[in-house]
């Protein structure tokens, strides 16, 4: 059982632990009994109810009784008697309490996409051989024989670190966040954000979701969704839930922080202040009890919208969505530029020169963009979420800036075409390296420290054995001119050079066959490039790649290779592996080559 207290140690170190909690409705003053072993959570309870802790080992130590929650953290995923153990628990139960159980699944897709069985420490374990993990099915067969209700929720990826929650009632495609995992050695069969999206799809995903978060009650809670945005400074933590009341739905944003107060009072200040007209209206908003309460706007959303025209090249009718946006972000009276503090708080510094030509808007909302921008059943547009209001003049071309650069719509047309729609709105070059440094400064002023930061100091090995490739697009930049071209693997790559010598460059570090590089038919030879290791044609990079051509002659340059890896994380432990691997040869040829192997040997 040692790896399993190796890995609950790991996440039970990371405050991200109580997202799984942050969303849920407990009511004030509660007694609660929190079974498990996690000190983060327990010190999280202690604070907020009359808590006291044990084990499933020691339940019987407990002489309380009558608790309004009763929370089992991951303890029903090494024990076989089940029906014993949550038989006591619901003894200790009050009347109208509730039993939370937070559970592994037998059947996560983790297991099947190649990540080691977390109680086991073995691959498909929990298929080869009888295990204490239950599945859905499992658990509602037991649920059935003890006559007790149950109300899944599906925390994503886990219950460990959550990010999302979802129910049987929201099973949604929003699904877009890559599973990580603490173990020190998986396989990658496939991407399990496609395969998520495909359960989703059929309506198979509680079977293979990653763990549950199971609720026994008389009552069930309503809310259906919710999403724990943790990982912003203490003033902008928020969870949002999507809460239905018979057939109706509202939208709750709730702070998890005192100082996010006065964040929401901003919000519902701007709704108040902001002109109704004919062309779009902002979401109706309540600020009730410290809680932003939002209409639920149902509709059709211009990202959707838009990728639709993208994916038949309908380049006419994107220009026409893009137009409307921008028709709405300047819908309200223009002002000039001009600089304050709240400006560089949240942008930064920036070049004021080329600034001073833009037209602004004054305490605008700066995410408008073609996802938050909702065409209705009535034809009417509705804009949602308008969180990012500053009391500063921002350039009307900057949120258009952000419109395009945040939609994945847009992101897969052609870099020729993504450059038109941004010269469309006076983007030059130049704005666009200001926009981007202003909405990094932007990211930093909001954001906090990353669920993704802590698996940084792991030293993980991941062995992929996926055959697809995930990215639709590969960067490639020629003598700094970029170009995006579609990803098929095999790539023939074509463009009209001049008599000089030309840097070859990629978005993201790779791992690729390069197949031949040629100028007017004729093989060139003469080139260097910054790879970590070349086997035979195969080239493998720790940084983004470049290749440098000696080149004395116009014509066509042509570029072919066979594209194993682009940007993905195991790129830099293949490589690690290939090279501990041939510093083990080597290390062993040394050893051959000793007198003393040689004696020992005869």
């Amino acid at each position: 059982m040692k790896h399993i207290r190796k890995y609950r140690d790991f996440y039970n170190n990371i405050k991200y632990r109580t997202n799984v909690f942050e969303w849920y409705p407990f009511k004030e003053d509660a007694k609660l009994l929190y079974v498990g072993d996690s000190a983060i959570l327990e010190s999280y309870f202690v604070q907020r109810f009359k808590c006291c802790s044990t084990s499933l080992s020691t339940l019987d130590l407990i002489k309380d009784t009558d608790f309004d929650y009763i929370i089992v953290d991951g303890e029903f995923d090494c024990i076989d008697d089940k029906e014993s153990s949550l038989y006591s628990l619901l003894n200790k139960l009050d009347l109208n309490g509730q039993l939370i159980i937070l559970t592994n699944n037998k059947l996560a897709l983790r297991y099947f996409a190649g990540v080691k069985e977390f109680e086991s420490d073995e691959f498909f374990g929990h298929l080869k051989k009888n295990t204490n993990l239950y599945s859905k099915n499992q658990w509602d067969t037991l649920f059935s024989k003890l006559k007790v209700h149950a109300q899944y929720y599906y925390p994503y990826p886990d219950y460990f670190l959550t990010t999302q929650v979802l129910s049987d009632e929201w099973l949604s495609g929003n699904i877009n966040l890559e599973y990580e995992d603490c173990h020190e050695f998986r396989y990658r069969f496939f991407n399990e954000n496609i395969a998520l999206q495909s359960l989703v799809e059929s309506g198979d995903f509680a079977t293979f979701s990653n763990s549950f978060m199971i609720i026994l009650s008389n009552r069930e809670s309503n809310i259906i969704y919710s999403k724990i945005s943790s990982e912003r400074k203490d003033e902008f933590k928020i969870c949002t839930n999507i809460l239905k009341d018979q057939d109706a739905y509202r939208v709750e944003k709730v702070a998890l922080h005192p100082s996010g107060i006065s964040h929401f009072e901003r919000i519902y200040q701007f709704y108040k202040t902001a002109k109704h007209n004919d062309l779009f209206h902002y979401c109706p908003v309540q600020l009730e009890n410290n809680t932003l309460i939002f209409d639920f706007i149902k509709g059709e959303n211009l990202e959707s919208i838009v990728n639709g025209y993208v994916k038949h090249d309908q380049l006419d009718k994107i220009f026409e969505t893009i137009d409307l946006l921008y028709k709405i972000n300047t819908y309200e009276d223009l002002v000039d530029f001009k600089i304050n503090q709240e400006f560089i708080d949240v942008f930064g510094k920036q070049d004021e020169s080329l600034l001073s030509n833009q037209k602004c808007i004054r305490f605008c909302d700066i995410d408008v963009i073609l996802e938050n921008v909702i065409l209705t059943n009535d034809n009417s547009y509705s804009i949602l979420d308008y969180e990012w209001v500053f009391d500063c003049t921002v350039p009307v071309s900057f949120i258009m800036y952000r419109a395009i650069l945040h939609s994945i719509a847009l992101s897969k047309l052609k870099k020729a075409e993504i450059d038109k729609i941004y010269l469309r709105y006076g983007i030059t070059k130049e704005l666009k390296e200001i926009y981007l440094a202003m909405e990094e400064h932007f990211q930093v002023y909001v954001s906090n420290l990353k669920i993704r930061d802590y698996y940084t100091s792991l030293q993980r090995q991941v062995i992929d054995l996926r055959k697809e490739i995930d990215r639709d697009y590969i960067d490639i930049i020629v003598n700094e001119d970029k170009e995006a071209v579609f990803n098929s693997s095999q790539i023939h790559y074509e463009k009209e050079v001049g008599c000089s010598d030309f840097k070859i460059e990629f978005g993201k570090k790779a791992i690729f066959k390069l197949n031949g590089i040629k100028v007017n038919g004729n093989i060139v030879s003469n080139f260097k490039t910054n790879a970590v290791f070349v086997i035979h044609d195969d080239y493998y990079f720790m940084d983004v790649p470049q290749i440098d051509v000696q080149n004395k002659v116009a014509g066509l340059f042509e570029f072919d290779f066979y594209m194993y890896y682009y940007g993905e994380d195991c790129i830099d432990n293949i490589i690690n592996l290939i090279d501990a691997n041939h510093s083990l040869n080597e290390e062993l040829n040394r050893l051959k080559s000793s007198k003393l192997y040689r004696f020992m040997k005869k």
